[in-house]
């Protein structure tokens, strides 16, 4: 990177309002540390208590997504372990979380399913489905946890969850890149 390209997206962060990102590969260990540091600026931030609960969960929540679901470094197909991208930022008085990760294309439609059943739904049907999930044993077959994560992240947001897919090209065909936000 240049320094004229460093200056631009050090601007860009200054605007955007950026208080924490990360791009590369994600384990427990590193996951941990993030949440450290992110713990530690919303108090820089003098973020309330409440806030700091809640943009902690977000963050949490999308990474463990990234490490159960991303497929490798979509640059280097030797790397396998999980890969993706999350930034938190602060415009006003809202936070944002966004997250970015590598899908193979067969999960695309499920999860833009489960995405805008969600985005449908009035918080109050939000925290009702939360709470029925908690009590049964319903398990989605493709899911490693609960399948809580984007009903928490709906729980939490002040606004409807957004994404995207971008399908990748060449040799990468077969994939999309799977981007997520949550507002608090």
């Amino acid at each position: 990177m240049n320094i004229e390209v460093f200056k631009a997206f050090r601007q860009f962060a200054t605007d955007q309002g950026l208080l924490f990102h990360y791009h590369g590969t994600l384990s427990q260990p590193i996951i941990a540390a993030m949440g450290e540091a992110l713990r530690a600026r919303l108090e820089i931030e003098d973020a309330s208590a409440k806030a700091t609960r809640k943009v902690f969960s977000t963050f949490v929540e999308m990474l463990q997504n990234i490490v159960h679901y991303a497929s490798g470094d979509p640059a280097d197909a030797a790397r396998t372990e999980p890969f993706g991208n999350v930034t938190v930022g602060r415009l006003g008085e809202r936070y944002y979380i966004v997250s970015g990760n590598a899908v193979a294309e067969a999960h695309v439609a499920r999860l833009r399913g489960k995405l805008d059943a969600i985005r449908a739904m009035s918080e109050e049907e939000i925290k009702a489905e939360y709470r029925r999930k908690l009590r049964t044993d319903e398990r989605d077959e493709n899911s490693k946890g609960a399948g809580l994560g984007f009903l928490t992240l709906a729980r939490d947001a002040s606004e409807p969850i957004e994404y995207c897919f971008e399908p990748m090209p060449g040799a990468l065909a077969g994939m999309s890149f799977f981007y997520l936000k949550a507002t608090i």
